[in-house]
């Protein structure tokens, strides 16, 4: 008899390849395809099929709504149903489960977990059903010899012992000493036999050792207390097959009301339990690699604590986070990084020990628990071998890529007893990683738990400087480098701590930057730019042009161009007295959404300028894409100039390059007289430095521009 497989998806390709799979699997095997729901619907009320094969995504009705419908079917109430569901379905797979789904699989499908699940699916189905056949068949020829006996023998059955042989669940009763008084047909065809045949047997002898032993003991509960006991779960084999049954022992009493044996029923559980296996899986588990997730290695880590802490040895949690996984993420789009992640999951699954385990916690970050480890010799050979696991190159749609880990180790007991503080300090210690190099693994310490609390504190210092206005701007000239005529000026930020004195941007924006306040101290900036220029051309003062340091947060979190066009109209200022300045790390991020914004400022007549150029990762192609028309050329070259000919001639070969792209050169920190003549013949268009001027405060602009006026009036007129 041919076993028949129904898949239904929209998308004739997939049908293609499942009914190819379902020939895969055998002879025996057949498929029925339909690309609309509604119509295998309307099939299944006329036929039968022993496997459901369903996407999720359909336009006409979703995985879910189909397997619904389908179990509302008597013929198909029991059928197995896969749901094929994307890796980030979640919620789509807890629909499908209340729905009445039996498993899933993850799209694409390969032909090897197609088959497997559907064999095992089948399987599992092919002896439930066999059982029910088998009961009914003892059921109608132990009827056929009632009829044939006269109806006052004592062999004839009463109606409910026909209705207990009918229905789907094991019944039986022994004696004290474990005998069978009475099964019904559905427990006599577990074992093969007739209700008859099982009278009088020990059922320690068909249960097996374990068990029989279980059994016996309940039993033994069961008689001593004359009391029924809880409901409990028990696994059955039956030629091969696993079935889980929920059974319940009560007292068996006679017609005085003595206990003279032991009751006990058991309901065929076993697809149930499938659904709540899955459905705790979903909940601890990562939908897209497939490991543990952060909830699972709380519980994880917990239980180390309290192992370690009752053996007196020590075990490790590291904290791993992937390097340069972004570029490839943002670069080859979130298909390839993917893929890229499922295989860093599978090569830590490789190389780890059985004693250890490994999470997925969150983006490109993953953990490990080292299981007992003998000092850190152990830990940094450990290390050692998952970062050069993980620094193998990748092959990612036919293209070789190669990425890094940062990796952070907490000591277990040692550093902490407790599951948030480890994780925690192994935070830190990662993070430490990635400051000295990237691709290297740090041991937490005390000195970053000090640097930490010290944030801490910060953070809240600067949450308060917002609310107390205690920030100010200070505005550093910047000039045409042939005439030293100022033609604009950079907008800095600085901090006027009621304690500490004025503090520079390098003692608090990283903090600012971390915790997100960067957000709203980068739209102070803005509208502080913006509100100057209009002052100062209200008391008489034109100022040239403002360049603003926008951070790549800033892009990330909110939307720059409209706070920047908002304020220049508000203001009602010409947008060419405004700069954007974007850093290296921004154009390595580059994206749609920061490609349009800019576009979109330079199109409004801001100016786009690239910062402390020839640090970061210096991109022609970014150059030639982006809209930027000024850059700035990091003080680092600057300040080796006049004693090192390659970065005289690194400051000539980006000054020809910005001239070929019509982008003006502008050098930073420029301090003496003879950088300022090297510049000047390298082909720099302007200068910016303390050999120039130093930052003015906002009250001193216009004495700094009525003195420019002057100088070029009396130039003119000598």
């Amino acid at each position: 008899m041919t076993t028949r497989v129904l898949i239904v998806d929209d998308r004739p390709t997939n049908l293609r390849i499942y009914a190819q799979f379902v020939t895969i699997m055998g002879e025996k095997y057949s498929s029925v395809t339909f690309a609309d729901p509604v119509e295998a619907l309307d099939w299944l009320h006329k036929n039968t099929a022993e496997l459901l094969v369903v996407d999720y995504r359909m336009p006409k009705m979703n995985g879910a709504e189909f397997i619904k419908k389908v179990r509302k079917m008597s013929s198909c109430s029991d059928v197995p149903a896969i749901v094929i569901t994307a890796h980030q379905d979640r919620e789509c797979r807890l629909s499908a489960l209340d729905a009445g789904a039996t498993d899933f699989l993850q799209s694409p499908v390969s032909h090897v977990e197609f088959c497997k699940r559907a064999m095992s699916l089948l399987t599992k189905s092919e002896k439930s059903v066999n059982l029910r056949k088998r009961a009914s068949e003892i059921e109608r020829k132990h009827a056929s010899v009632t009829d044939n006996t006269e109806h006052s023998a004592p062999t004839n059955k009463s109606m409910l012992e026909q209705i207990i042989d009918t229905i789907p669940i094991m019944i039986n009763a022994t004696d004290r000493s474990g005998r069978c008084l009475f099964t019904n047909a559905y427990q006599s065809a577990l074992f093969d036999k007739t209700p008859d045949e099982m009278v009088g047997r020990d059922f320690g002898d068909l249960l097996g050792p374990e068990l029989a032993r279980n059994s016996d003991r309940r039993n033994k509960v069961v008689l001593r207390s004359e009391q029924p006991i809880p409901h409990y779960e028990e696994k059955f084999t039956s030629d091969g097959v696993e079935l889980i049954f929920h059974c319940n022992k009560s007292p068996l009493l006679n017609h005085k009301g003595e206990t003279i044996g032991v009751l006990t029923t058991a309901v065929d559980i076993t697809a149930r339990k499938f659904a709540e296996e899955h459905r705790t899986h979903l909940a601890l588990h990562d939908m897209l690699t497939g490991l543990p997730n952060r909830a699972l290695l709380a519980e994880k880590v917990r239980k180390a604590i309290d192992t370690c802490q009752k053996s007196g040895k020590e075990a490790a949690l590291l904290l791993l986070d992937l390097d340069r996984f972004k570029v490839i993420n943002d670069t080859r789009g979130h298909h390839s990084g993917d893929t890229l992640l499922r295989e860093v999951a599978e090569r830590l699954l490789d190389i780890i020990g059985p004693d250890d385990f490994a999470a997925r916690i969150g983006g490109d970050e993953f953990a490990i628990i080292l299981g007992e480890v003998d000092g850190a010799d152990t830990i940094n050979s450990r290390c050692t071998k998952i970062l050069k696991a993980i620094n193998e190159p990748y092959s990612i749609s036919g293209i070789e890529q190669v990425i890094g880990a940062s990796i952070g180790v907490s000591l277990i007991p040692s550093d902490g007893n407790e599951y948030e503080e480890l994780l925690r300090l192994a935070d830190l210690a990662m993070y430490d990683a990635k400051a000295n190099g990237r691709n290297c693994h740090r041991f937490f310490s005390e000195g970053m738990n000090q640097i930490a609390q010290a944030d801490a504190a910060l953070e809240i210092e600067l949450r308060d400087a917002l609310s107390q206005n205690q920030f100010v701007l200070e505005y550093q000239p910047i000039v045409d480098a042939k005439t030293l005529n100022y033609v604009g000026l950079e907008a800095l930020i600085r901090w006027d701590h009621p304690t500490r004195g004025r503090l520079l941007p390098v003692q608090f924006i990283r903090v600012a930057d971390d915790t997100g306040i960067m957000d709203t101290l980068g739209k102070w900036v803005i509208a502080e730019v913006c509100s100057q220029i209009r002052q100062s051309a209200d008391e008489g003062v034109e100022l040239p042009r403002v360049a603003i340091n926008v951070s790549p947060r800033q892009f990330q979190n909110q939307n720059v161009c409209e706070d920047i066009l908002k304020n220049i109209e508000l203001n009602d200022i010409d947008p060419s007295k405004i700069v954007v300045e974007i850093t290296e790390e921004l154009l390595l991020h580059n994206n749609d959404h920061v490609s349009q914004t800019l576009h979109r400022l330079r199109k409004a007549g801001v100016g786009i300028s690239i910062d402390d150029f020839g640090t970061g990762y210096s991109s022609l192609q970014y150059l030639r894409d982006l809209p930027a028309n000024c850059l700035k050329i990091d003080r680092t070259f600057i300040s080796r100039i006049e004693h090192s000919a390659a970065d005289r001639a690194i400051i000539g070969t980006i000054s020809h390059l910005a001239h070929a792209l019509d982008m003006r050169v502008i050098a930073e920190g420029v301090e003496n007289d003879a950088q300022l003549e090297l510049l000047q013949v390298s082909g720099c268009d302007e200068i910016q430095g303390f050999k120039i001027a130093r930052p003015q405060r906002a009250e001193d602009l216009p004495k700094l521009f009525q003195a420019q006026r002057k100088h070029v009036s009396s130039s003119a007129e000598g």
